[in-house]
């Protein structure tokens, strides 16, 4: 099972690259139905952001033609293949960075799963409607099962005395790794959110609920609430199924219940829905975690290799900088050097 996940995810990133790359090497113009789904409905997931123009062909004077490449999601499959390598020259025992991928993979096919069903029209249905969401289950499936099964296996541990607390058995996460899982997540909820405001414009049903939103609430509260409606759906359905969400996956922790146990779904919703109180994700600096506090959770360190787990860490934070770094570096070419 080792030697397909490691195949299957050097499968995953190397097309994510090739896909990200494909229109500076190939002409749209001769792009058939075929490739049209293959390059954007084939892929295990896509997440656009932080797009720059790459100029493909120059033409007379200053015309020319370009293209464009979402460099976040580059950077996603480039630490998919990291990732990759990392698990087999670990022989198989460094894991953190592929259940990361493989979580992005389950959002977004929950996410391709629910704009199927709202948007569903039986008319519109054809051969490659049917292939996608086929394809779109698969991905859910063989994501769960990886992440479950193999690469995040959690082990439950039962303590019989209820008056011991949980501090004296387990090592709970520290403020730091608290405050980077929160902005990895509330860094990917943006993602999300911000993906379904661009696809609006190209989609009617998706227009009229962002219409509705704004005139319930307003422009600016409307594009909030849509916002928390996104976050409470994140973390209700990662903390429910996994205990985990895709930042805690790379900080190497998880949400256990007072006993040390995986907490049911009502605690998890009472926990999610803690979120949501003012200021409550500042609370950390006070000594105090609302949502932990209130809902009797705990995020847990798991038992890793700290050297492995801090170069886990430089390698994101580096990559992430030489992310930014060129991300303005091309946008403001024509400004810097006219």
């Amino acid at each position: 099972m080792k030697k397909i996940i490691l195949g299957l995810s050097l499968l995953f990133s190397l097309w994510g690259i090739f896909a990200s790359f494909y229109f500076v090497f190939f002409s749209f113009e001769d792009f058939t139905k075929f490739q049209n789904f293959l390059i954007f409905n084939g892929k295990p997931y896509h997440y656009s952001g932080m797009n720059i123009f790459v100029v493909i062909e120059r033409t007379s004077g200053y015309s020319y033609k370009s293209t464009s490449i979402a460099l976040l999601n580059l950077f996603f499959y480039l630490t998919f293949l990291a990732g990759s390598l990392i698990y087999y020259f670990s022989k198989y025992k460094e894991s953190k960075l592929l259940v990361f991928n493989y979580s992005l993979i389950f959002l977004n096919s929950i996410i391709k799963i629910l704009a199927f069903t709202a948007f569903f029209d039986i008319d519109k249905l054809s051969f490659y409607g049917i292939l996608y969401i086929i394809i779109v289950l698969i991905y859910l499936f063989i994501s769960y099962y990886i992440i479950t099964k193999n690469l995040n296996v959690i082990e439950e541990k039962v303590i019989e005395n209820d008056n011991q607390i949980i501090e004296n058995d387990l090592e709970r996460a520290s403020n730091y790794k608290r405050f980077l899982n929160s902005f990895i997540d509330s860094f990917i909820i943006l993602i999300v959110a911000f993906d379904f405001i661009s696809y609006s414009e190209m989609n009617e049903s998706l227009t009229t609920f962002f219409s509705y939103l704004k005139t319930s609430f307003g422009d600016k509260f409307g594009l909030i609430v849509f916002f928390f409606l996104i976050k409470f759906t994140y973390y209700l359905i990662f903390e429910s199924v996994f205990k985990n969400t895709p930042a805690k996956f790379i900080t190497a922790c998880y949400v256990t219940d007072e006993k040390g146990n995986p907490p049911s779904f009502s605690i998890i919703l009472k926990r999610t829905l803690l979120r949501f109180v003012p200021f409550e994700s500042f609370s950390f600096l006070m000594g105090k975690n609302l949502h932990d506090d209130y809902s009797d959770t705990y995020v847990i360190n798991k038992k890793t290799d700290l050297t492995i787990e801090n170069r886990y860490l430089q390698f994101l934070t580096i990559a992430f900088g030489i992310l930014l770094v060129t991300y303005f570096y091309m946008s403001f070419k024509e400004i810097l050097f006219p």
